[in-house]
């Protein structure tokens, strides 16, 4: 990924406290580069998404209401090309291991440091997957 092009940031969250710290951690994440905007549903991601280039979906998957495996899969069913960086509280291969089946194209545990989130993303918009160290084991 280009460090001075500009990053788009789709953060799909039900819970508006976590929003503002996960998209604060982005932000510094990124070093300022990084348009990020909230979304409340799969509709959302398709309108806004299919109109950037050099962007990615981070889905919290704690907080929203669906399953989170019912939730990419849905995600990717409506918009195949859309990268997508999953965050969940599973720390096992054995668990993440269904999201990766799904669609996910990268894997954060629920709170990620700055450094680990620009790997992931970087990693995802450079069409790789990302997975934590810990669950590369």
């Amino acid at each position: 990924m280009d460090n001075s092009k500009q990053i788009t940031v789709f953060l799909y969250t039900g819970y508006t406290p976590r929003a503002s710290a996960l998209k604060e951690r982005i932000t510094k994440a990124c070093d300022g580069r990084a348009i990020i905007s909230l979304i409340d549903s799969e509709n959302s991601i398709l309108e806004k998404r299919s109109r950037k280039e050099n962007s990615v979906v981070v889905l919290d998957l704690p907080n929203i209401k669906r399953s989170a495996v019912q939730t990419v899969k849905l995600v990717k069913k409506r918009t195949s090309k859309t990268k997508l960086l999953a965050i969940h509280i599973y720390t096992t291969r054995l668990l993440v291991n269904p999201l990766l089946d799904a669609g996910v194209d990268g894997y954060l545990t629920y709170e990620p440091s700055p450094e680990q989130i620009k790997e992931a993303i970087t990693s995802v918009l450079d069409g790789e997957q990302y997975l934590p160290v810990d669950i590369l084991s």
